[in-house]
């Protein structure tokens, strides 16, 4: 790391656990999109990706990108070069702020808040319902790794010792969630939302027949994502009468994927596409299709229920966490009550037999994300902090 050398001063660096290599294209894209936005603005940013896995260290350019990888011994020489005028952390640790501490504690720090590094064990409970053992394992944590972060978080929002700046992406999770669970207030903070691409996300106004048509991209990793209830709602409308008029396309991977989808798999109307697919396929899907199906049980914004919101397509989705603040109710969207996949079954009934409401919300979906997340917004916002 003694050899890096640095062509220009008035830099920014970004630390965080995971960044897209030419390898690993998924890894915290959405830090990814905000430095190209950052760098359209004029700024310099370096990445540095602290994990103990990267036992060496090693530089990469990814889509004109500097970025370094290291453990906590590289990232203390790396900023020992003192060369950056502010560090931005997604997804923090005590690692990092400590590596900051021994070697430029007046640096200036914008901690972005985004969720499991701030949550009680007890945040994602129907993770653990599984097995025995997947309850064990998580209690084990409960009392080692979330106990010492939750603590380490409690110093963090207070601290004297650190000029930092916190950016929360929801009001509801500032206020329940990450203050709650760390027991303290973050007063020197802002509410920010994820950046949503509005260039890529493009409104395309729907036809009617559009309201027949029903996705759903999703990860199937965690149970906090709901897809049990998507797929209820499925076979509840499986009993009505223009049930073979709808269309539906549920696309996802993980280790939930094959169990959750498989009561669904032999309707002709449906069709599974298990994988990963790129935020530009994403977008085209977005063309096909007019309803978003989104439940959930924790979100602190929901960011793929954004992205084809911007798109147009109107979501159905649950009054639960944050996304009320981001999904208002008859105006630019559907919220229907927890763990209730009948409610679910009933807002695609009400779409298909009310166009004039699809259309209506349709266009006020895409209006008012764009309103709050389109890139010209949140960055603006996030170069207030940033530069100011």
């Amino acid at each position: 790391m003694n050899e890096l050398t640095f062509s220009e001063k008035d830099r920014y660096v970004i630390i965080t656990n995971a960044y897209p290599h030419e390898k690993q294209l998924y890894r915290n894209g959405f830090i990814h999109r905000r430095v190209k936005a950052y760098q359209a603005e004029g700024l310099r940013i370096d990445v540095f990706v602290l994990h103990p896995a990267y036992k060496k260290a090693e530089k990469y350019i990814y889509e004109d990108v500097p970025v370094y990888r290291g453990t906590e011994q590289h990232l203390r020489m790396f900023l020992n070069h003192n060369v950056h005028k502010k560090v931005l952390i997604h997804f923090v640790n005590s690692t990092m702020v400590q590596a900051i501490k021994e070697t430029n504690k007046d640096l200036p720090i914008i901690t972005w808040i985004h969720g499991f590094e701030t949550e009680a064990w007890h945040r994602r409970w129907f993770n653990f319902l599984e097995s025995a053992e997947s309850l064990r394992k998580i209690l084990e944590m409960a009392d080692d790794y979330y106990v010492a972060q939750l603590s380490f978080m409690n110093w963090f929002y207070q601290t004297n010792e650190l000029d930092t700046t916190f950016v929360h992406i929801s009001k509801w999770f500032k206020e329940h969630i990450a203050e709650c669970d760390a027991r303290t207030k973050s007063e020197n903070s802002v509410i920010i939302p994820n950046v949503i691409d509005d260039m890529l996300f493009t409104f395309m106004e729907k036809p009617v027949e559009m309201r027949a048509k029903v996705l759903s991209i999703r990860p199937y990793a965690s149970r906090k994502y709901a897809n049990d209830l998507a797929v209820k709602a499925v076979l509840e409308l499986s009993k009505r009468p223009y049930f073979n008029k709808l269309e539906f396309a549920f696309y996802g991977d993980g280790q939930l994927f094959d169990r959750t989808v498989e009561p669904i798999c032999n309707f002709e109307n449906v069709t599974i596409h298990k994988g990963f697919i790129s935020q530009e396929q994403i977008a085209a899907l977005h063309k096909e299709y007019g309803i978003f199906l989104c439940p959930t049980r924790l979100d602190s914004q929901g960011v793929s229920m954004c992205e084809a919101m911007s798109s147009g397509l109107v979501p159905i989705s649950t009054d639960i966490t944050a996304i009320p603040e981001f999904v208002e109710h008859d105006v630019s969207g559907l919220l229907t009550k927890p763990e209730s996949p009948i409610e679910i079954a009933d807002a695609i009934e009400r779409l298909y037999y009310n166009p004039d409401v699809f259309l209506r919300v349709s266009k006020q979906a895409s209006q008012s994300i764009q309103d709050k997340c389109a890139v010209d917004v949140v960055i603006k916002r996030e170069l207030e902090i940033i530069v100011g």
